[in-house]
């Protein structure tokens, strides 16, 4: 054995940032085996330097776009089908990506000079991570290495192929030696261990987690994962770095770190009646077994300790929901660092305001919420466990603390129908005052609870995507289950029956720009407290701002609704009131857009310019 591995990452992730899968593979190898000499190849960042990056990017935005370039070196007799699909990815008038063709030989010659840069003879194993949009740039890179080294092992794991029946993939692609099913380090060392022993070698002794293409269904257990990770090394991003500083001076840039606070989703909440758990259309959790994660002082230390290492301040949490029980303290412990960081992680809708200024002030700057919806009952039929309500409050206390939320409305989801549609609309007039959200359309996830429970979601049949027809020869489209997946529904009917929801966040979004240039960039709905009275500025696009003035019990029952509170709250706090009294005055505030109405819950939606008096 020559002691030598190779982690690849082939295009098309973001290239600002190195792979939080390769960083944390090699820092793990290298502890546990550390007469191993582990290096990581970010691919994706030579070849977004080759092309350029606000090109590459732009290929990257879309998993079909992005996949269709190797597949045109992949299969050569099929690449005018994936010219094609190329094609239907882009907008008239898109010139910059328009020579599909110059763009293939683009990433040819990239990939072809770093073939032919390494001598794959002295390694003893090639290990590739492959996420979406890297499916047939590793599959080509791969069959291009066992061309040059057809003795050198390959072994590829990541999250599309964590599915049930992933270990299918070992016999639609034989350029594969081994795949590993989830979590990746102790797969992976186990792997090496037993490729680097003396004795003779069985399949049948490899470890859990890894598969061969003879393993016979059901023989090998799919996971084997850390039961803890506080004792994970820091992910090593060194080669990224050394990669970087390769490159001309001007095509350097300060990229973002991922950090990694936890595995998997905490949020397991049953459904309705009872047959699955989390959100209905979520597959991202397949590679993971259960949900774990790093303590508090263990996030911080890698925090201050990469940060230190590489001289940059952008951290990207890469955790699918942002751990809430530890988040205070993991905030806490970044601020007391004392660095200007820039910090994006996912959160929830039920995280608390408070927490939100926590995280501000630790430097989280932009959040990703699992929005997904603006109507109670279709949120319901998502599983979100959270209400329409509950998400405007938390765009709302975002906008308050100076954090943008970049978060997805999802249409076409399966199943809807008219009222989740007039919910949708009805909230957007509320919405209005916050950063918009952006649409997207429903896709259908492998072993997702929608696959699994199809007909429950109106949906006929699945199989996979058409797409996949124009990437791949026909045996191979059809003899594996890939990540996105086609079906037979209500298809049609959704595409027509969100287009006015489509028409209202397109214009929301031409409305909160100008809305923005009107107040330099504060909130559009935002009052300035005066103790016994608040002044409420309610701006509208290019019309004079309303102003409206709330005093006495009014302004404290404003204030006390910063949060959904039910008016059984609001009459016990406020009992010289009576109910009559007090829901009129919620009608009036709802009618004006000033407060948000859900059965008997109500939510000030005005903004404070100071918190000095939230409570």
């Amino acid at each position: 054995m020559k002691g030598r591995v190779l982690l690849i990452s082939a295009p098309w992730p973001l290239f600002n940032r190195p792979s939080l899968p390769l960083g944390a593979l090699k820092a793990y190898l290298s502890a546990a085996l550390p007469h191993l000499q582990v290096d990581a190849c970010h691919l994706f960042l030579q070849v977004a330097n080759a092309l350029g990056y606000d090109r590459y990017q732009r290929l990257s935005q879309r998993v079909w776009r992005a996949e269709t370039l190797f597949s045109a070196l992949l299969y050569p007799d099929h690449a005018h089908r994936a010219e094609s699909l190329y094609a239907s990815t882009l907008k008239r008038g898109d010139n910059a990506l328009a020579d599909f063709q110059h763009l293939v030989h683009q990433v040819k010659t990239v990939t072809d000079n770093w073939l032919q840069q390494i001598d794959w003879s002295a390694l003893d194993l090639a290990g590739f991570s492959i996420s979406f949009c890297q499916v047939t740039a590793s599959l080509y890179l791969i069959s291009r290495i066992k061309a040059i080294c057809p003795s050198l092992p390959v072994v590829v794991g990541g999250s599309s192929f964590s599915g049930e029946r992933s270990s299918d993939l070992l016999k639609v692609f034989p350029h594969i030696d081994y795949l590993v099913v989830g979590e990746g380090e102790r797969p992976l060392a186990g792997l090496l261990r037993h490729l680097m022993s003396p004795r003779s070698r069985s399949m049948a002794e490899l470890p859990d987690g890894v598969f061969f293409p003879d393993a016979k269904p059901g023989e090998r257990n799919r996971f084997s994962q850390l039961s803890r990770l506080d004792r994970l090394p820091v992910p090593d991003y060194e080669d990224y770095f050394d990669m970087l500083a390769g490159f001309s001076s001007r095509h350097r840039f300060f990229p973002t770190l991922p950090v990694e606070a936890s595995r998997g989703c905490w949020w397991h909440r049953h459904d309705t009646v009872g047959q699955f758990r989390g959100c209905a259309f979520c597959n991202l959790n397949l590679q993971w077994k259960g949900y774990r994660t790093k303590r508090p002082d263990q996030v911080i230390r890698e925090v201050d300790h990469m940060v230190r290492r590489h001289q940059v301040l952008s951290l990207a949490f890469a955790d699918n929901a942002f751990p809430i029980n530890h988040a205070a303290p993991i905030f806490d412990g970044i601020r007391a660092l004392g660095r200007d960081l820039s910090i994006f992680t996912e959160l929830r809708a039920n995280t608390p305001p408070a927490l939100l200024q926590k995280m501000k002030q630790a430097g989280v700057d932009t959040v990703q919420v699992g929005i997904e919806a603006l109507s109670s009952q279709l949120l319901a039929k998502m599983n979100k466990g959270v209400r329409t309500i509950d998400n405007l409050s938390l765009m709302k206390h975002c906008e308050a603390v100076g954090i943008v939320n970049a978060s997805n409305l999802m249409l076409h989801f399966p199943g809807s129908d008219d009222t989740d549609v007039n919910e949708t609309l009805y909230a957007l007039s509320f919405a209005r005052w916050y950063n918009p959200l952006k649409t997207v359309s429903f896709w259908l996830g492998l072993e997702s609870p929608v696959y699994r429970f199809a007909h429950r979601f109106h949906i006929r049949s699945v199989f996979n995507h058409p797409n996949l027809k124009k990437l791949f020869p026909e045996p191979i489209a059809a003899g594996f289950r890939f990540m996105i997946q086609g079906y037979r529904g209500d298809r049609k009917r959704q595409r027509k029956l969100w287009r006015s929801v489509e028409t209202e966040t397109h214009q929301w979004h031409k409305d909160y720009k100008i809305m923005q240039r009107q107040t330099g960039g504060k909130p559009a709905l935002a009052f300035r407290d005066g103790d016994r009275f608040l002044i409420i500025d309610q701006h509208l696009p290019d019309q004079p701002t309303v102003r409206h003035r709330l005093t006495g019990i009014s302004a404290e029952i404003y204030r006390y609704c910063h949060i959904p509170r039910t008016l059984e709250q609001v009459a016990g706090v406020f009992a010289s009131h009576s109910l009559e009294t007090i829901s009129s005055f919620f009608k009036s505030m709802a009618k004006k857009r000033l407060m948000f109405e859900e059965g008997d819950c109500y939510l000030s939606l005005a903004v404070p310019v100071s918190w000095r008096k939230w409570r």
